[in-house]
């Protein structure tokens, strides 16, 4: 088996798959007369024209997957028949959007008799990359070996190296290694070797996210002042920019409208014990944060609320080392939520203390290679949305300690960058290219496509994939 037959957008496959799907037509069709002389005449071209619409209907799946792979804009998609051999296939396709949707096939054969024999196939197929189809990807160094300790995988795993699934750890599904490599230990799982080309690592493209910091770096250059703001009364933002050398709110307050908030060095969105509740809620357009240094929401202890709404960028320049973009909740009588928000640092993000972070995307940059991470921990923090480092640093991407997340969890670390999982449940897909001391511990991370979001975040490229257990065929 060849790990790439996961992926339906290669040409070369479609046409290999579509001639052999003639052969066995065409199989099917000389081996009738031997059949014939065994079964009643009836029965035997029944059973050879119901085959012959099956493989037309697979013919079918072939080519629409491959038409699915050209198209930038799933949305229009229609129902088309197309002549295929001996018969036809009809495509229908329902609940499409920009990167999901259903696809029946339904092959049929009219024979001598004038009665039409039908099969179909139906499937749900997917703009993500391949990679992102398993519980646990790792891509980048063939002479190690991932190690499971304690730890569950309900789905999929590839290793492009060795890998050992310790006692007391299970993948769920298939364990996938490369035909060069092996899988072993006293864990539960199920083993399967594949032959060349290898399933790759997806490497995300930075332009996007490196434009962004340098156009933000830009705006705090020309708009930070000397002067500190502490914002203890509603603010209305029409469009405008307010700058500033620090920004620290407090009291019960909102923030409202559009616009930016820029600061030279540190933002603090209720920061402080006791300082009441912050709402930000963005309308006709989105609200800008920009920290020269570091940004913070929440409080460490108590007594303090913040919420933010749909459409909030936050951002943090981290001029020194130590400057980082944290989220926090404190223990007592407090709460963080974010719902929504582009979260974006140029050094590290670190989200704790049971802060909850909605369908947001959180980015780590490699802009600046000292000290640079993507943290999340503690039990009650929890995460959904697109978890993206591309740090160098080992560990580049960290979640821990009882933290819950869901979504997509991406590490690029090119030839270094590791990701820690250590006492972590994580529900999506983790791609990354290597782990930290190559192990993931006491962790369970469960695969489910509907927690991946619709729309990837910039950067990636897409396959038509198809999603797991989808498949249905009569």
């Amino acid at each position: 088996m060849n790990i790439s037959n996961l992926t339906k957008n290669k040409k070369s496959q479609v046409l290999i798959a579509a001639i052999a799907i003639i052969v066995m037509l065409a199989l099917f069709g000389s081996v009738s007369i031997s059949l014939l002389g065994i079964q009643t005449g009836q029965s035997a071209v029944g059973f050879v024209e119901s085959s012959q619409a099956f493989y037309i209907a697979h013919a079918g799946i072939e080519w629409y997957l491959q038409q699915l792979s050209n198209d930038n804009d799933w949305t229009d998609e229609v129902n088309q028949t197309k002549d295929f051999a001996n018969g036809s296939f009809t495509i229908e396709v329902s609940d499409a959007n920009p990167t999901r949707i259903s696809v029946k096939s339904t092959g049929k054969v009219t024979g001598p008799d004038g009665r039409d024999r039908q099969r179909y196939i139906a499937l749900i197929a997917r703009k993500i990359p391949s990679a992102f189809s398993f519980g646990i990807f790792w891509g980048r160094d063939t002479n190690s070996t991932l190690r499971l300790d304690n730890s569950i995988v309900n789905g999929d795993l590839w290793s492009i190296g060795d890998a050992e699934i310790e006692a007391g750890s299970l993948v769920s599904e298939i364990a996938y290694c490369p035909d060069n490599q092996d899988i072993i230990g006293a864990g539960s799982f199920y083993k399967l070797q594949v032959s060349s080309p290898y399933l790759q690592m997806p490497q995300i493209d930075e332009t996007y996210y490196d434009n962004l910091i340098s156009s933000w770096d830009d705006y705090i250059d020309d708009h930070a002042t000397n002067s500190n703001i502490t914002q203890s009364s509603n603010l209305v933002l029409n469009g405008n920019i307010i700058g500033c050398r620090n920004f620290t709110t407090s009291g019960n307050i909102t923030i409202s409208g559009n616009g930016y908030i820029v600061a030279d060095r540190n933002i603090d969105l209720h920061s402080a014990m006791f300082a009441g509740t912050l709402t930000v809620t963005p309308s006709g357009g989105n609200i800008y944060f920009l920290a020269g240094r570091s940004l913070t929401v929440g409080a460490p202890l108590f007594g303090t609320n913040v919420t933010l709404n749909p459409g909030a960028y936050l951002y943090s320049g981290a001029k020194n080392s130590s400057d980082l973009l944290n989220i926090r909740e404190g223990l007592f009588f407090s709460t963080t939520d974010l719902s929504a928000a582009f979260i974006i640092a140029k050094r590290r993000i670190v989200v704790e203390d049971g802060a909850q972070v909605a369908n947001s995307t959180l980015y780590v940059s490699d802009v600046t290679d000292t000290n640079n991470y993507l943290q999340i921990r503690d039990s009650g923090t929890t995460v959904s949305g697109s978890i993206i480092s591309v740090s160098g640093r080992d560990p580049g991407l960290i979640i821990e300690n009882s933290a819950s997340v869901s979504g997509l969890v991406y590490h690029w670390g090119d030839t270094s960058g590791y990701t820690e999982i250590d006492n972590a449940s994580i529900t999506g897909s983790v791609v990354a290219s290597q782990y930290s001391n190559n192990r993931i511990t006491g962790s369970t991370i469960t695969y489910d496509v509907d927690s991946i979001p619709d729309i990837l975040p910039q950067g990636f490229e897409y396959s038509v994939t198809i999603e797991p257990n989808s498949w249905d065929s009569l």
